[in-house]
């Protein structure tokens, strides 16, 4: 059985985020907060998510323990 989910520890994620955006992410932070949202934009201190509500959430990289996605992404209609 194959894994869909994905988990990226905050210190391997600058490399990945090109890939990521776009995507549908949970950011896992620090203190336990989860936001889930699609990652819109980043540099190399921050990313921002804009979560279904269409709020926009500046993190700084440093705060953020992981990173989850799912493999397979809905698709759109």
């Amino acid at each position: 059985m194959s894994k869909r989910l994905v988990r990226i520890a905050s210190g391997k994620l600058s490399p990945m985020l090109d890939q990521l955006k776009t995507l549908e992410i949970n950011a896992v932070l620090q203190n336990g907060n989860t936001l889930f949202g699609k990652l819109v934009s980043f540099t190399a201190d921050h990313i921002v998510v804009e979560d279904f509500r269409s709020h926009s959430h500046n993190l700084r990289i440093a705060d953020i323990y992981e990173i989850v996605y799912d493999k397979v992404q809905p698709k759109k209609i």
